[in-house]
C-alpha cells in the first residue's frame, strides 16, 4: 500500500543521513545509480522501493553534477568562532526583545478588544440618548413657558442664584 500520508520513517531518515555522509569532493559527475551504489546496501534497498527516496536521490545528484565546476573554500581558522560569536549575539538580541515580543503578540488583542469596547460603548451611549430624548418629548408643554413640567435636574443651577441674595 506505501506510505500515503508521505511521512518520513526510519528508513527514509537513515537513507538521507548516507546521502549526507557522501564525500564531497572526488566524483562529482556520477549518476545517481552510481552514487547509489556508493550508500550501504541497505538504504540502496531502501532506495528501490521509495519513491520519494528516489527523487531525493536524483536531486541529489543533479546538484552535485551542478556543484562540480565550483571550488569550495577551505574554512579559515577563525570560523567556528565567528559563527558562535554570531549565535550568542543573536541570542543576546533575542533576550533582550523578549518583552517587546510579547508586547507585539498581545497589540493585535489589544486593538481587536479596543475595538469592540468602542462599539459596545457607543450603542450604549446612541441608547442612552435615545431613551433620554423619548423622555423630553413625552412631555406635554414647553419647558420653557411651563415650569410645572420641567425636570428638576433643569434648574438646579439657577436655584442657588436666587437663593444667594438676601
Amino acid at each position: 500500500m506505501g506510505n500515503l500520508f508521505h511521512k518520513e520513517n526510519e528508513a527514509c531518515r537513515s537513507f538521507r543521513d548516507a546521502l549526507e555522509e557522501l564525500p564531497v569532493r572526488g566524483a562529482a559527475q556520477m549518476s545517481a545509480e552510481e552514487w547509489l551504489g556508493e550508500l550501504p546496501a541497505e538504504d540502496a534497498e531502501h532506495a528501490g522501493g521509495c519513491r520519494a527516496c528516489r527523487e531525493r536521490l536524483e536531486e541529489f545528484a543533479e546538484t552535485r553534477r551542478a556543484l562540480a565546476g565550483m571550488p569550495l573554500p577551505e574554512a579559515g581558522p577563525w570560523f567556528s568562532t565567528r559563527v558562535m560569536a554570531a549565535i550568542a549575539v543573536r541570542e543576546k538580541e533575542e533576550e533582550a526583545d523578549g518583552v517587546w515580543i510579547s508586547v507585539r503578540r498581545l497589540a493585535p488583542r489589544l486593538v481587536a478588544m479596543s475595538a469592540l469596547l468602542l462599539v459596545v460603548g457607543g450603542s450604549w451611549a446612541v441608547e442612552q440618548t435615545r431613551k433620554d430624548r423619548a423622555k423630553l418629548d413625552r412631555q406635554d408643554g414647553d419647558i420653557v413657558f411651563d415650569s410645572s413640567r420641567m425636570p428638576t435636574w433643569y434648574d438646579d443651577g439657577m436655584g442657588t442664584l436666587n437663593e444667594a441674595r438676601p
